[in-house]
């Protein structure tokens, strides 16, 4: 009988680190690999830098696919015009200077997505910003499925826009 609790409490002990290891290495853990690729991207605005997309970067590097469907449905229903998106999510700007990350924190969202708190100054002007990121952990790694800053979440704004977009040329087009 000792021996049997002797197994059990093994077993135990054993599942218990197998299921902490499993905890560790879910993509929402791995908040190292998400630096980097935060990191990564914000490097692109710094002085003269090339924003995104670059050659380094292209925009199916950052943003997830879900992001830039809405981002494509918003400017085709548009018709050529200013959509929803007036200019730069990553930096929440239409211009940079010499943008530089200042605070970065992770919290988890789900199993492959996480929360990114980016604090962003723009070393020219001084001015700084607040924003969150959704970043969701794809086979092709980490991408940003969200922003949210002052104005709410820009996957949300973009859904509104072309659904409004759409209303409005429906309504233009009846007789």
């Amino acid at each position: 009988m000792a021996f049997l609790r002797s197994v059990f409490a093994l077993s135990l002990i054993l599942l218990t680190l197998f299921d902490t290891s499993l905890a560790a290495s879910t993509p929402a853990a791995d908040t190292a690999s998400a630096e980097r690729f935060l990191r990564q991207v914000y490097a692109s605005y710094s002085h003269d830098g090339p924003g995104v997309p670059n050659p380094a970067l292209k925009e199916e590097d950052v943003y997830d696919a879900s992001l830039l469907a809405l981002m494509k449905a918003d400017q085709d229903a548009a018709d050529g015009e200013v959509g929803y998106l007036n200019g730069d999510p990553v930096c929440d700007c239409q211009d940079w200077g010499d943008l530089r990350l200042q605070t970065l924190t992770f919290a988890a969202a789900d199993g492959d997505r996480l929360t990114a708190s980016v604090t962003l100054k723009d070393e020219v002007t001084g001015e700084g910003k607040q924003l969150d990121l959704l970043l969701h952990h794809t086979a092709h790694g980490w991408r940003v499925e969200d922003f949210i800053n002052a104005e709410g979440s820009l996957a949300q704004n973009l859904r509104k826009s072309t659904q409004d977009l759409l209303q409005f040329k429906q309504d233009a087009a009846k007789p």
